[in-house]
């Protein structure tokens, strides 16, 4: 398979990871929110675990973003990039 090809299905697959990671991070967030519309977390340890863990997933999903137009750009652009399809 020729790369082009190849980036762009690795980019297409990629996009449900995306949307995944970023509804895991909303529903974890919206579970925690109490009667006022601040969030409660049961100890500090807790809090630290839950905002690295939810940064780091959007961290990725953002990293994953720009991989995913990276991948579309290079097929929809060949000549810009240099490759052949």
């Amino acid at each position: 398979m020729e790369e082009p090809v190849y980036n762009l299905l690795i980019s297409l697959a990629l996009i449900p990871v995306v949307i995944g990671l970023n509804i895991w991070v909303r529903q974890r967030r919206r579970q925690r929110i109490n009667e006022t519309g601040e969030q409660e977390f049961s100890s500090l340890s807790k809090t630290l675990m839950s905002t690295l863990g939810e940064g780091l997933a959007v961290v990725a999903s953002l990293v994953l973003i720009i991989w995913i137009l990276g991948g579309l750009a290079r097929f929809l652009f060949p000549a810009i990039f240099g490759t052949k399809l």
